[in-house]
C-alpha cells in the first residue's frame, strides 16, 4: 500500500510539471464556465476524461470479445445438432449393437468348478 501511495504522488507530480510545461509551451488554456482553468485543474479534467475514455474502450472490448465468443459457440452448436441430426440412425444402430454384444452369457467361477 505504501508503495501504491508513492506511485500516485509520483505521477500526480510527474502529470504537474508536464502539464504546466505543456501549458506554457503550447498555450493550451481550458475554460469551464468562461473562467481560466489553471494547470492542474485542465490536467484534472483531462485526466477523467481519459479515465472514462479507457473505461469506454474496455466495455467495448469485452462485448466484442463476448460476441465473438457467443457466435462461435453457437456454431459449434449447431454443428453439433446437425451432426447428430444426419448420423442420428448410424448412431441408434451402433448402440444397439454394443447393447446387444455386451448381453452375452456371463460366466462365473462357480460354472468352471473352482
Amino acid at each position: 500500500m505504501k508503495n501504491f501511495l508513492i506511485a500516485v504522488v509520483i505521477a500526480v507530480i510527474i502529470v504537474n510539471c508536464i502539464g504546466s510545461a505543456l501549458s506554457g509551451l503550447l498555450d493550451i488554456h481550458l475554460y469551464q464556465a468562461g473562467t481560466n482553468l489553471a494547470s492542474w485543474e485542465s490536467m484534472a479534467l483531462l485526466s477523467v476524461i481519459g479515465v472514462v475514455m479507457v473505461v469506454v474502450g474496455f466495455i467495448v472490448a469485452l462485448s466484442v470479445v463476448g460476441t465473438i465468443l457467443l457466435a462461435v459457440g453457437a456454431g459449434f452448436f449447431a454443428l453439433l445438432a446437425v451432426g447428430v441430426g444426419a448420423f442420428w440412425p448410424i448412431i441408434v444402430v451402433a448402440l444397439l449393437i454394443y447393447a446387444l454384444r455386451r448381453k452375452g452369457p456371463r460366466t462365473t467361477t462357480a460354472d468352471h468348478g473352482v
